[in-house]
């Protein structure tokens, strides 16, 4: 399988890369700084470029079987209103469109939509983690153009992103009864699953350790 993966030097990211490789799937890469990827593989292809330009969007997608989205902001950012992660992901449906790739999977964040419990919704977030606020609010944007386009999408809501080793993980349709950790590792397996398993399409499942 040809893959297309946004965020590839993140945390999460460059785990899809590594395990997408290790399963013999085929990778394209759009990264904004190449330079940053050290890893070498003759199935590995990294471009340089803006996740938001439609024309570098569509060279990375250019071929796939399917997209896996694991763009952030880069750590917490700054607090402010960011509009970063829907945009580019509007850009990539678009490109799908065009090139006639049915599935993506997204990164999205325990909190939107209202999963996770009410007390972490109500009080930690609003009070503890203000600086998630701007991200929930751009995922919340993206998971809209999701569920408004044609596209085979799943949204994997994720909370806390750690170091570790890949661990079995658990899942909920709502975001309650989980943990608030799960490694990059294990996220990453959850992700990459996903863009072959026709199990959660159109749904957006919360997982955790």
């Amino acid at each position: 399988m040809q893959l297309a993966i946004f965020g590839a030097t993140g945390l999460t990211g460059s785990h899809v890369v590594a395990q997408a490789l290790a399963r013999g799937h085929t990778v394209t890469a759009l990264v904004r700084d190449a330079r940053r990827v050290s890893l070498s593989h003759p199935q590995l292809v990294v471009f340089g470029g803006n996740p938001t330009a439609p024309s570098d969007v569509e060279r990375c997608i250019a071929g796939a079987d399917a997209v896996i989205h694991c763009l952030g902001i880069g750590g917490r950012g700054d607090g402010t209103r960011t509009t970063l992660i829907s945009d580019s992901v509007v850009v990539v449906l678009e490109a799908m469109e065009r090139q006639h790739v049915r599935r993506i999977v997204c990164m999205s964040n325990i909190g939107v939509g209202g999963s996770g419990t009410w007390f972490a919704n109500r009080i930690v977030i609003p009070l503890v983690l203000r600086w998630l606020l701007p991200i929930i609010a751009d995922k919340e944007r993206m998971e809209a153009a999701l569920r408004a386009s044609r596209a085979e999408w799943v949204a994997v809501r994720l909370p806390s992103i750690i170091a570790g080793p890949d661990a079995p993980v658990r899942s909920s349709i709502d975001g309650r009864g989980i943990g608030r950790t799960i490694t990059a590792a294990s996220a990453a397996r959850f992700l990459l699953d996903q863009a072959t398993s026709t199990a959660v399409v159109h749904t957006t499942p919360s997982i955790s350790q």
